[in-house]
């Protein structure tokens, strides 16, 4: 059952919390998908960042509420096993395989655009084949994740991020492009809320990352205050970095239908920033993070893998091994396999489909949150209630449902397609949903932190 947690453990304050969550997040996330949301909505990547920020809050709020509830719960698929029911954890776990799956095969393409931005005279399928192979060894190694040297890594995308603001903006004062003009965050001569709306659903994809905070629930001084906070948080400080560098990028260079190469988009805009340093810096900075960020989501979604097998509902001799090492062997394999199968995919077919896992994951947490504390939990009386534990994820719920169903086409098929496999699944696994599954538990902190005293208290005497 409940596992002891020392009290004499050191817990971390709001402050420390936010840095976590900004260090979990991608600086230069604008980069991956520049060449997507800069035509797709004509233009306005900023202001599509500012209406995607508002979902995002919501959603922040309720993985905040759920990791302060379950502190032992750290994924979307726990949440909403344990917040609804163990069949709706089972279709979340199942759509958002659809973004772990993917996500690093979405790094080793940017490795390879980038490395190629270094390097023009190597070939881009030996950069990305020869990344994927690599990563697959390092795991199946064991290399854990080089947590102190990742700390390093997002501080210089930070760095080439703010670099690249800075050198935009002076490019644009002297001007460059169209200057510091209102038009590189609207203009309303390409304005199309239908068109921002569908670049809004795509700039969602750079907030993916705040809901790791939530790991972090056992430590933190007054979780049920603090982790929503930081959490929240740090989705604003990451969108007003997001705003400011698609306005200024849009200002030095406007014409969004021109770039060489749409998936390799930044670099142009780099280089009408700040020439060949920038761009030099901003490709280390892309290379550095892109490879950093592929070791740490092939090891994250082979233990989501490994997780569901260990739980019965995948195969567990194949998804539920892992080696003398702890190594779930067969799924660094797997997720190895399907990278290397598409690896040829462009970013803007890629990114949607990734989304579309992303979004189902957040529209089922902020499910959750009115499921277990509304209505579960009865948690109804007073104003404050109504706003934490109705309006909020209420507003999250719709919110992204409106953008998910604002995803490309092909989106749509292969996640709605991904999602009637699932079921399907699911429905023979449990024999017609009569068998359960384990694995997801309905103690809320309160409980657990009772039994831990209880514990605590019969080891004493």
């Amino acid at each position: 059952m409940g596992e002891i947690v020392s009290a004499n453990r050191k817990k971390i304050g709001l402050f420390s919390c936010v840095l976590f969550g900004l260090g979990v997040m991608f600086p230069i996330a604008p980069a991956g998908v520049w060449g997507v949301i800069m035509p797709l909505s004509q233009g306005h990547m900023g202001f599509c960042y500012l209406l995607a920020v508002i979902p995002m809050t919501f959603t922040a709020w309720s993985f905040g509420s759920m990791g302060a509830a379950f502190p032992r719960a750290g994924s979307s698929y726990t949440f909403a096993g344990s917040g609804i029911h163990p069949y709706a954890g089972f279709i979340t776990g199942w759509g958002i395989l659809l973004d772990y799956i993917l996500f690093p095969l979405m790094n080793y393409i940017m490795l390879a655009i980038y490395t190629q931005q270094l390097f023009p005279s190597w070939n881009y399928n030996v950069i990305i084949v020869g990344s994927i192979l690599l990563i697959c060894v390092i795991n199946l190694m064991g290399i854990k994740s080089i947590a102190s040297v990742n700390n390093i890594i997002t501080l210089f995308g930070f760095v080439a991020m703010l670099w690249f603001i800075f050198s935009a903006f002076g490019a644009a004062s002297d001007g460059v492009g169209i200057g510091l003009s209102s038009k590189g965050f609207i203009n309303p001569e390409t304005f199309d809320f239908s068109l921002i709306l569908a670049g809004t659903s795509i700039a969602c994809f750079s907030f993916l990352g705040f809901d790791t905070i939530t790991t972090l629930a056992e430590d933190i001084k007054i979780p049920e205050k603090n982790l929503p906070r930081s959490t929240i948080l740090s989705c604003l400080i990451m969108a007003a970095i997001f705003v400011v560098s698609s306005f200024i990028g849009q200002c030095v260079y406007p014409d969004y239908n021109s770039y060489a190469d749409p998936d390799s988009a930044f670099v142009d805009v780099a280089q009408a920033a700040g020439g060949g340093t920038l761009l030099t810096l901003v490709s280390i900075a892309l290379v550095v993070c892109a490879f950093a960020f592929s070791l740490d989501m092939i090891a994250g979604a082979t233990r989501v893998l490994y997780g569901m097998g260990r739980d019965g509902v995948l195969p567990r001799k194949f998804f539920g091994y892992a080696n003398s090492k702890g190594v779930p062997v067969w799924n660094v394999l797997l997720i190895t396999a399907v990278c290397l199968v598409f690896s040829n995919m462009s970013l803007g077919d890629l990114i949607p489909i990734i989304n579309f896992g992303g979004l189902f994951a957040f529209i089922m947490v902020n499910l959750s949150v009115i499921v277990y504390f509304f209505i579960r939990k009865k948690q109804r009386r007073g104003i404050g209630n109504i706003i934490k534990y109705l309006i909020m994820p209420g507003f999250g719920f719709i919110i992204v449902i409106l953008l998910w169903l604002n995803l490309s086409r092909m989106a749509m098929i292969v996640g709605f397609s991904w999602m009637a496999l699932g079921i399907i699944y699911l429905a023979i696994w449990s024999k017609g949903f009569k068998r359960n599954i384990i694995g997801f538990t309905s103690e809320s902190a309160e409980e657990i932190e009772a039994e831990t005293a209880a514990d605590a208290e019969k080891s004493e005497r």
